[in-house]
């Protein structure tokens, strides 16, 4: 009998997976303790992928207490079932899948093609047969390989999470809860910044908040904040003329239009336009100085200036001309200490890239615009008081750096040692001088509120 051993923690809970790689049997246990050294049998699952709860009054008491610890409310029986199906059960199944398909755990490839074979005709999920090529998923069935990786994928972004420190838009159900580092949230002992990715809902004309684009929501990612957190606010200002001829003419339109049709306004201005010039040239020095101006931009030369020394007055001003969207930056490094937590790096950079591309239409005339982000800094477990908040976003920009140390190195499974992200996202609509309230969006003592936007 060869046992593989592996440290697992699941829903905040440290377990021992075993992993028989002659049976294909997976025994989950308690970690070990002194008064128990080989831990307590809590589940297990045969080669047909049928799991039992060896001891569910022990394994539901050993959750409730992670959960305790972490101020979350102990589940019911009933919850606690439904849990470890939805969620321990997938995960236990794929981590057992991954020793039994790696040739490295058997003695020789004819043992490993043997037991394969085997695993694969007692239905065990998600092994991969060496000589056909197809699969089983989760049910046992024969898949292609194709089909095995794409679905293994899915799983594994959508697997539901139990949601954390949740104050704007609840995570849609079977949406996942991804984390780095993987054993310290929701106690987090440091201060974190979540992006959470919604559906884009399109239809209305004009959004307000950015707010009205969000759908149902995909996945919340958190990490730790680190350095260089800025925020640069930015609106558009044009330089703008109007000389004397044109602000006569303007007043003349303005007046004329006013309160009546087209087609009189149209009349009126023509002949008000005449009078008005008529005005102007009965200006003393005005008439010459016009006639000069006039003359200097049909031959293209200053006339005006080399008549005179003068120039008619621009009555240059600097105008607003509309806001500016804010774009945000982040860098992250990512440092995998152990398998699951490398497996977790690998989750969250998949769904921010899943997130930010388009979707095609069945036939591929469309795309479909991609999901959008809600951002939030948080402090001590709530919405931080003192960073700005963020609206409604667009990842616009997502870098992947493999071997951020200048140097390619793997642990003995071939999961990366570092990765670097960058990222950029920019907000859906601008911001307003009457959302940068003094009451803030989450209050802090004396009800003088956040830093709001």
């Amino acid at each position: 009998m060869a046992v593989k051993k592996e440290n697992k923690i699941w829903s905040n809970m440290n377990v021992v997976e075993e992993i028989d790689t002659e049976t294909g049997v997976i025994t989950i246990k308690s970690r070990p303790t002194k008064d128990n050294p080989d831990g307590i049998k809590l589940a297990s699952s045969g080669a047909d992928g049928t799991w039992t709860l060896n001891n569910e009054t022990e394994f539901r008491n050993l959750l409730n207490n992670a959960r305790r610890s972490k101020g979350k409310k102990p589940l019911t029986e009933s919850e606690f079932n439904i849990q470890f199906n939805k969620s321990a059960i997938p995960e236990f199944n794929k981590d057992r899948a991954d020793i039994l398909n790696n040739r490295s755990n058997y003695a020789s490839q004819e043992e490993f093609e043997r037991s394969v074979k085997s695993f694969v005709d007692a239905g065990t999920p998600n092994i991969i047969d060496t000589k056909s090529g197809e699969a089983t998923n989760s049910n046992g069935e024969q898949i292609s390989v194709d089909e095995a990786k794409e679905r293994a994928l899915l799983e594994s972004i959508v697997r539901s999470f139990n949601p954390i420190y949740l104050t704007e838009k609840p995570l849609s159900s079977g949406a996942a809860n991804l984390r780095y580092p993987l054993d310290q949230i929701p106690d987090l002992g440091y201060d974190f910044v979540t992006f959470t990715a919604y559906e884009y809902i399109a239809g209305d004309l004009i959004t307000s908040t950015g707010d009205e684009r969000l759908g149902n929501s995909v996945v919340k990612i958190s990490l730790p904040i680190l350095p260089n957190i800025e925020e640069s606010n930015g609106v558009d200002w044009g330089k703008d003329k109007m000389n004397i001829i044109q602000a006569k003419a303007a007043e003349i339109a303005t007046r004329s239009i006013g309160g009546e049709d087209v087609g009189d306004a149209l009349s009126n201005l023509l002949s008000g336009t005449a009078q008005g010039v008529k005005d102007i040239f009965g200006q003393s020095g005005i008439k010459e100085a016009i006639i000069a101006h006039f003359a200097g931009q049909a031959v293209g030369a200053n006339v005006l200036g080399r008549q005179s020394g003068a120039v008619l007055n621009p009555n240059l001003e600097l105008l607003f001309s509309g806001p500016q969207l804010r774009t945000f930056n982040f860098n992250f490094k990512f440092r995998p200490r152990f398998k699951e937590e490398n497996e977790e790096i690998r989750r969250i950079i998949k769904a921010f890239k899943r997130n930010m591309h388009p979707q095609r239409s069945q036939g591929e005339v469309f795309l479909k615009t991609p999901n959008v982000f809600k951002i939030k800094y948080y402090h001590d477990g709530v919405p931080h008081p003192y960073l700005n908040e963020i609206k409604t976003c667009a990842l616009i920009n997502f870098k992947v750096n493999y071997t951020p140390d200048n140097n390619y190195m793997t642990y003995q499974d071939g999961g990366l040692t570092g990765y670097d992200v960058t990222m950029s996202f920019s907000e859906l609509v601008p911001i307003y001088a009457d959302e940068i309230t003094g009451d803030g969006a989450y209050g802090i003592d004396n009800n003088q509120g956040g830093m709001s936007f």
